[in-house]
Order: C-alpha cells, then structure tokens, then sequence
C-alpha cells in the first residue's frame, strides 16, 4: 500500500470547513499521542517547518495518521516530509499571509493535482479574504472528474465576480447531489454556475476574459 493511503479522503465540504477550523485543537491533541519511534522519525521536518513558519499541526496530524493505520515509522515520515514540500509551495502560491486554514486546503489541493499558478490566481482574484473554503471546492469538483483546468478557470471567475463562501458551499453541494444522480461533473458545474453567477456582486462588470490566461495548464 503506497504512502498516498496517509490522504484525507473527499467529504462534503461543510463537513471539511468544519474540520479545517477545529484542526488547531484536534491536531494539537495528536502530538502527545505519537510514540516515540513516529516522533523521532519526524522531528527533523518539524524543525524545517518551524524554521520556515509553517504550520506544525497538519504534520503532526499526518503522522499520528500513519500511526493509527499502523504505517511503518520510514513511510510516515516520508508522507510527512511530503506534506512539508506541499505547504512549501502553498505558502509561496498565497503569499504574503496565508492562514494555517488556506495552507492545509492548498495542500490538499496541490496533491490533487491543481498548479501552484492556480492558487496564485486565486489569490489574486480573492484579495485579502479567506480561500479555505474555495480552495477545498476547487479539490471537491477535481476529485469528482471535472478537469483541473476548467475547475480552476470557473472557481478564480467565481472569485473574481465577488462570490463568498456560502457560495461556494452551495455550488459544491449541487453538483454533489448532481452527480449521485448520474449527471456528469462538468455538466453539472455548467448548469449550476447558471444559478450563481447573475446574482454576484461583480457579474455585471466582469468579464472573465483574463481568468484562462491567468490559470495554467495542468503540468504534466
């Protein structure tokens, strides 16, 4: 079984924002529940993390993963230093102040496959609000089929018009609903962007038209 079983597996997303803001005290409590081989085995990358501000407890939380699963110590910790690699890049993607919320969606984002330039888009197109919760849609509608690209185009264009988190929600739980009842991922974001986009501060004015220049290709 390869190092990418240590994943969080896709949950609705109210159920991940909630996840994501009590991370702090759940991940918290998973330190001291670490042997002594697991913790060890990670303190080299707890030190970089540290030394690079980057936030402990998603790390911690990977390894005590690994550790309930019963993982060998090696592979937890190269899980754990892949995970360091991933909130390397999300903090350069969503600079200059990424929260410890916005850093464990990107990560999860990056695994899935979306680029670095998207999540820079992202930012660019959010400003100063919260991307937790857009960034974890974008990673729902990419795990559930709709390509990177066209996932990433619609979700910056979403950001760019004014849309907020209920927005966001509200989309990722239509097309949920959607596709269990066998409509095809991108035919679904299609149809229900239709009901969101009219009624968002920005529809009126913006056009879009710098939102795929500005979203990368998914690399190969």
């Amino acid at each position: 079984m390869r190092a990418g079983i240590l994943m969080v597996r896709p949950v609705r997303l109210a159920a991940v924002a909630i996840a994501l803001l009590g991370a702090r005290t759940a991940n918290a409590q998973s330190v001291s529940a670490l042997d002594s081989a697991t913790e060890a085995a990670i303190a080299p990358v707890i030190a970089q993390a540290r030394a690079a501000r980057l936030p402990l407890n998603p790390l911690y939380a990977k390894a005590r993963e690994g550790q309930v699963q019963h993982i060998a110590v090696p592979r937890i910790e190269t899980a754990v230093r892949t995970l360091l690699e991933r909130l390397r890049t999300a903090n350069d993607a969503l600079a200059p102040d990424a929260s410890e919320q916005e850093l464990i969606a990107a990560a999860d984002a990056i695994k899935n496959g979306v680029p670095a330039e998207t999540l820079r888009a992202m930012r660019k197109a959010g400003k100063d609000g919260s991307l937790a919760v857009p960034i974890g849609v974008l990673t729902s509608l990419v795990v559930r089929g709709v390509p990177v690209e066209r996932a990433s185009m619609q979700i910056v264009d979403l950001l760019q018009r004014g849309a907020v988190a209920n927005n966001f929600i509200a989309l990722e739980e239509r097309v949920r609903q959607d596709v269990l009842a066998g409509r095809r991922p991108d035919e679904s974001l299609d149809l229900r962007l239709k009901g969101i986009i009219p009624n968002l501060p920005q529809s009126a004015t913006a056009d879009g038209l710098g939102v795929q220049a500005a979203t990368p290709k998914k690399p190969r």
